[in-house]
């Protein structure tokens, strides 16, 4: 860089590189006066600056903290929104007593691995694309352990949906009629969402059912038997609304 020798630069304007550069060139015997107000220009910038840790930490801050849904890729939001209508058809099961036909079931397996497939396949490409989203997932062990078992938990979230809600969901808008079904029973042991159940069993175009009891109806019960369940049907399956023992 050239110094004028007539008239003092204004190191004011220069930037903090300039001034580096001004005082590894500048002869310091010739113009000890500019060396001194270089020098003492560039430890005032410096002084003005943000420590180095600080603004490292503050960047860290800025992805390791979750994305708003206005922040993240669109391709991240169809991903997130498919997880979440996953994650809500796992209410199906715990809110319903419905029993899917045999013939949907027959034919759902290729379904579940096809979507399994195609749904892991979109994950990763989230992770692909979306920078600052696949840092916040993969800031801790959990989130690096959910990149390799997501097929898995997609699998068995894709079994809930396509063998359960998607045909109940299909009953509900469908035509149905009341019908009353008699179904060979057996007692079953208690899960958290049904501690007192009867494992119903049918020879028909239904597929094995399960209906809750309370502990004083289940108690009296022998260990198997004959139970009449009422019920809507339509062409997916069979939703219970009450039953009778005789």
């Amino acid at each position: 860089m050239s110094i004028a020798i007539t008239e003092q630069p204004n190191y004011a304007a220069y930037s903090v590189e300039e001034l580096e550069d001004v005082l590894e060139n500048i002869d310091k015997q010739a113009f000890p006066e500019r060396y001194q107000a270089a020098k003492n220009e560039l430890a005032a910038k410096r002084a003005t600056l943000p420590p180095e840790n600080d603004t490292d930490s503050a960047h860290q801050d800025e992805h390791f903290t979750r994305p708003k849904w206005s922040e993240l890729h669109p391709i991240t939001r169809i991903s997130n929104g498919a997880f979440l209508v996953l994650i809500g058809a796992m209410f199906v099961i715990v809110l319903t007593d419905f029993i899917v036909i045999n013939s949907w079931l027959d034919n759902s397996n290729w379904a579940i691995v096809l979507l399994t497939v195609v749904y892991s396949a979109f994950y990763y490409l989230t992770i692909f694309v979306d920078k600052r989203y696949a840092q916040y997932v993969t800031k801790d062990l959990r989130g690096k352990m959910t990149l390799f078992g997501m097929p898995l938990l997609a699998f068995f979230l894709w079994f809930s949906f396509v063998d359960t809600a998607l045909p109940y969901t299909l009953h509900l808008a469908s035509d149905k009629q009341e019908t009353e079904r008699k179904f060979a029973y057996e007692k079953g042991s208690g899960s958290k969402h049904c501690r007192h159940p009867l494992l119903l069993k049918e020879n028909g175009p239904l597929s094995d059912g399960r209906l809750c009891l309370n502990q004083s109806e289940h108690k009296r019960l022998p260990n198997k038997g004959w139970v009449y369940v009422k019920g809507s049907e339509s062409g997916f399956g069979f939703d219970i609304e009450g039953y009778r023992f005789r």
